[in-house]
């Protein structure tokens, strides 16, 4: 696989590429729950504790001077000595498992779309899938960053489309704030989600190195896409659905016509796809790290199993999604904030170029660690 440094354009979207899935589409039918004006204000929030969270990581690698993902980050500055070794394989185990549950998620979720747009049938549908997805990932870093770039134009280009469409349509967005807490619980924990790009992190320092503030602006910026993505959609969904379905485009498409739907899937397929990149691209690196597997053959596993998982028929899309949430939200909760604090106390790189500074002072970190928890708990009420 090639390495090559990538444009600030490319980190940036990488970013972008490993948050914009399934979760974007949700979050419209949660937000008819609790009012547009609700959402507003849980998107600031939601951006606010996701740029900390993903800061944190980007300081602790400058710290740390060093090309390493998050495992073998946690075994500096968590999982100290012999003695923690095996709790670090259990973490390993178990971001590998959501990793794959989210792979296999989006998988599942292109296979459907293709299925629709093409007739073809389910099963070379998925495989059609998985090797365009999985391709990309094949040629390393640099490839994935420029497809990356143009998923993103793609994306834009179908949000455009439904606004442009929606223009004649009378609109009805609430922007009241409505809802009880566990509606707007859940909605906080899938708006999160659908910014969160921790993983991916790793991948926008080392593309951009070694300029840590290229890639400080680059994590600033790819979070704010997803921000503004998830409101233009949930905007236009709220704006034009008689009814806001579970699945967004949906109602969508049956006030606009079918054009709108077929423009909604065709987003929600590169969605899945741009997600599908940055994430085994994260993992893949992962396995390398921690196993030494040879690059191309942690490409494999890394990829492979989120196909065999659909074949074997082993449970559906909302269980595979529902994993990964969870199980991400949870380690971030565990690991992120001691990993932080004694990267700052320990770390190689006594003063890196970038630095959260006074942003990263316990009362700040207190509130990290709530804002995760609450992701956490968001993510498993059910609506």
């Amino acid at each position: 696989m090639t390495e090559k440094r990538l444009t600030f354009w490319e980190a940036t979207f990488l970013m972008v590429g490993a948050g914009v899935g399934a979760g974007i589409m949700a979050v419209p039918y949660l937000a008819s729950r609790t009012g547009y004006g609700s959402l507003l204000f849980i998107l600031a929030i939601a951006y606010a504790a996701n740029c900390l969270v993903h800061l944190m990581l980007a300081e602790v690698l400058l710290r740390t001077g060093r090309d390493l993902q998050v495992v073998e980050l946690m075994r500096l500055y968590v999982f100290r000595g012999r003695a923690w070794s095996w709790l670090l394989w259990v973490v390993f185990t178990v971001l590998s498992i959501a990793f794959v549950a989210n792979l296999a998620a989006y998988v599942a979720g292109e296979g459907e779309i293709v299925t629709e747009l093409t007739g073809l049938s389910p099963r070379p549908a998925e495989l059609l899938a998985y090797a365009v997805s999985a391709g990309v990932v094949f040629f390393g870093l640099k490839i994935v960053g420029v497809f990356e770039q143009f998923g993103a134009l793609v994306l834009f280009a179908c949000v455009i489309a439904l606004a442009v469409g929606a223009l004649g349509i009378p609109a009805h967005v609430d922007v009241s704030v409505e809802g009880d807490w566990r509606e707007t619980l859940a909605l906080y924990g899938m708006v999160m989600y659908a910014l969160y790009t921790f993983f991916s992190v790793p991948q926008v320092v080392k593309g951009l190195a070694p300029d840590g503030r290229a890639a400080v602006r680059a994590i600033l910026a790819g979070l704010a896409v997803n921000g503004i993505l998830t409101g233009a959609i949930a905007l236009i969904a709220l704006g034009v659905s008689t009814g806001v379905t579970k699945l967004a485009i949906i109602g969508v498409a049956d006030r606009l016509g079918n054009w709108a739907g077929v423009v909604g899937s065709v987003f929600i397929l590169v969605a899945f796809v741009t997600s599908y990149w940055s994430v085994s691209l994260a993992l893949a690196d992962i396995l390398h790290e921690r196993t030494g597997l040879h690059p191309k053959a942690s490409w494999l596993v890394a990829t492979l199993p989120s196909l065999l998982i659909l074949y074997l028929g082993a449970g559906g899309f909302l269980e595979y999604l529902r994993l990964a949430g969870g199980a991400t939200a949870i380690v971030v909760v565990l690991i992120s904030i001691p990993m932080y604090v004694t990267a700052r106390r320990i770390g190689e790189v006594r003063d890196p170029e970038w630095s959260l500074g006074r942003w990263g002072s316990p009362a700040i970190l207190g509130l990290v660690l709530l804002a995760t928890a609450l992701m956490a708990v968001g993510s498993l009420i059910e609506i």
